[in-house]
């Protein structure tokens, strides 16, 4: 009875480790599987399977990205009217087709000015790029409008209005809490105002609670011209010095 001759193995003695012969044997698989090289003839691109290409291609391949996307506004005092806004983008590559909201774009523009505008409450855009295996992303910006919160120093005095308030410091700001420094002389009080619909204030004088109360409430009419109602906070103590104020 003849014996059957064992398979031939790439690996040395049976194990696991390739030697010479096996590796070659890989090698030349991998030939037979991938190229399509004649006799004699120079490989080049079109040499190579469909197989291959697509391999090279996937480990090539990165998904398109929005790295950034903004724009020059971003926060507005409320009654405040915007005509124009500048975005500005970029990518981690060239999209294959690029939209601002529904408005489709050159590709090659990485910033749009928007002009003729009239916005006077909170607004979004969003960008969309897709790739050329047709992946998209999106990414949005915006503009907010808020009103201020107001501090700063001022001569003791029960008699507020919007003239008042607008000699203070100001920060446009969508909630109460603030810490700020300011150097109250002999005489001076120290002032915070906001906007009721923020809520009660604490504060807080050099690591100690309180020191501030509410002294009015008034109807307030911003730079921009929008009103409502403030609440006003004035320090206990005249004369503080230089003092930080943390406001929760």
């Amino acid at each position: 009875m003849a014996t059957k001759k064992a398979a031939a193995t790439p690996f040395a003695n049976g194990g696991k480790f390739l030697d010479m012969t096996g590796l070659a044997h890989l090698v030349k698989k991998n030939d037979d599987r991938y190229v399509r090289q004649q006799s004699g003839k120079v490989l080049s691109s079109n040499d190579f399977t469909d197989e291959y290409k697509k391999k090279i291609d996937d480990l090539a391949y990165v998904k398109i990205a929005i790295n950034s996307f903004t724009n020059n506004r971003n926060t507005v005092e409320m009654g405040a009217k915007i005509t124009d806004v500048l975005l500005n983008w970029s990518y981690n590559k060239k999209p294959k087709s690029a939209k601002l909201d529904s408005e489709i774009l050159d590709v090659n523009l990485t910033s749009k000015n928007l002009t003729g505008l009239n916005i006077t409450g909170n607004k979004t855009w969003t960008l969309s790029a897709t790739d050329e295996r047709d992946a998209t992303v999106t990414r949005t910006t915006g503009i907010t409008f808020v009103n201020g919160v107001y501090w700063g120093v001022a001569e003791n005095t029960s008699s507020f209005d919007s003239t008042f308030i607008l000699k203070l410091q100001k920060g446009l700001q969508a909630s109460k809490g603030k810490t700020f420094t300011v150097n109250a002389t002999t005489s001076q009080h120290i002032y915070y105002c906001v906007p009721t619909r923020y809520g009660s204030c604490g504060f807080n004088v050099g690591g100690f609670d309180g020191g501030f109360s509410k002294v009015g409430t008034i109807q307030f009419t911003n730079a921009s011209g929008y009103t409502e109602s403030y609440d006003i906070y004035k320090s206990d103590n005249a004369g503080l010095g230089n003092t930080t104020v943390k406001v929760s």
